[in-house]
């Protein structure tokens, strides 16, 4: 159990370090891009509005303010970029004065090819370059294409999200082998304590069974020599709810002390049939009804003494809080690889039960505190218990007054 812990911390915190890297490194380059999408459609338009051209910065007095960052009077130097006029669906003129990549004929193509997208602005690869380009209509069927090559842009941006992922493979393969190291220490607190309270549970629960043995030899003692009576009846009733109850709390311990159970194919239906075959006698003496419905031949992987005990309580506590005159259902089916145990009783005030501390060990709902239902709120933790020792899961529900607990394995 403490290695299993020890385990889901690593994995809690690793995958909460790989969320926070992957959101940081994911907003960088989100930013990035989203910051290079922008100046470049900045300088798309300024390029139309010069129809198809840079002039010079410095001699521009309308130029706007937010393009003061974006363009310099070393823009028109630096930028790569063809435009083309096109009307009635032909190149009237085309400009390659400021890019070597293309010849005039693959520009009025290219350019061309755009037109026939249908599209106003956008991005396209060619020829292992990035062009973003934007079309812009200045005449009855007249349209200006201005097209930038925005290659290095786009293999700056590529680099980033490859040295982004690569720094964040090895951040967390550095902080997974931290954990791994000092994971023991960090959680050293929480294992002594947990080992502690085991520890204690065990030795109490050896040491109250002197006691117990010396109170019930006695109460025999005193039957023998002045004849059973109300107080004595009543001191061995409360010596065999004690005894069950060091049992539960000896049973409980070591079931979280164990490792890896070993689990083997085993017959479901036999174990299921015999549990509640053993409890219809008692549900019915207590004027309540019971409906069995187990399918043949279902096999689960278990061992074979818990699945029995784990039937059992979930039987037991089905028939002790079931309705006065109500209905226990058992249902057993095999759906694929998985099998589904149903225990379901009647129950009319459980609308308002908060049905998810129902493992917690010594809860027990306030309608429960009653010399009626004996219990300690020991065996539904006890099942719980079980059920993960077989990789499996236990779940509880309520509906049309009836409380089912589910067993999937």
């Amino acid at each position: 159990m403490v290695e299993k812990l020890r385990y889901k911390f690593i994995f809690i915190a690793t995958i909460s370090v790989f969320a926070m890297l992957l959101l940081a490194l994911g907003v960088i380059n989100i930013i990035s891009s989203v910051r290079n999408n922008w100046e470049t459609d900045l300088l798309l338009e300024y390029i139309a509005a010069n129809d198809g051209y840079i002039p010079s910065i410095m001699t521009n007095p309308d130029m706007r303010s937010d393009m003061e960052n974006v363009l310099t009077p070393e823009t028109q130097f630096e930028t790569r970029y063809f435009s083309v006029h096109i009307k009635d669906g032909r190149v009237e003129k085309v400009n390659i004065e400021h890019i070597a990549a293309l010849s005039e004929q693959e520009a009025g193509s290219y350019a061309l090819k755009i037109m026939g997208r249908g599209q106003t602005k956008g991005n396209r690869l060619y020829k292992g370059r990035s062009y973003d380009y934007l079309v812009t209509k200045q005449a009855q069927n007249s349209y200006l294409v201005v097209v930038v090559d925005t290659s290095r842009m786009y293999f700056s941006t590529m680099a980033l999200v490859r040295f982004s992922a690569t720094v964040g493979i090895v951040m967390i393969g550095i902080f997974f082998v931290m954990m791994s190291v000092l994971s023991r220490k960090v959680l050293s607190p929480i294992i002594l304590n947990i080992e502690s309270q085991k520890q204690f549970i065990t030795n109490a629960s050896h040491e109250l069974k002197t006691p117990l043995a010396i109170i019930s030899a006695n109460t025999e003692v005193l039957e023998m020599t002045a004849g059973e009576s109300e107080w004595t009846g009543s001191i061995r009733h409360q010596v065999e709810r004690m005894t069950g109850l060091i049992n539960r709390l000896i049973a409980l311990a070591r079931l979280q002390e164990w490792g890896d159970t070993e689990l083997e194919k085993i017959n479901a239906t036999t174990i299921v049939r015999e549990v509640t075959s053993s409890f219809k006698t008692v549900i019915e003496q207590q004027k309540k009804r019971c409906e069995y419905n187990i399918a043949d031949e279902v096999y689960v992987q278990a061992e074979e003494s818990s699945f029995h005990e784990l039937v059992s309580i979930l039987i037991d506590n089905a028939a002790k809080y079931c309705d006065d005159g109500g209905l226990v259902s058992v249902e057993l089916v095999q759906k694929g690889r998985n099998m589904f145990l149903h225990v379901s009783n009647t129950y009319v005030e459980g609308a308002g039960v908060n049905y998810d501390r129902f493992f917690e060990r010594f809860y027990r709902e306030d309608q429960s505190h009653s010399n009626e239902k004996k219990g300690y709120g020991i065996g539904l933790a006890m099942a719980s218990e079980v059920v993960k020792q077989f990789k499996g899961k236990l779940t509880v529900s309520y509906k049309n007054d009836t409380i089912t607990f589910t067993v999937q394995i």
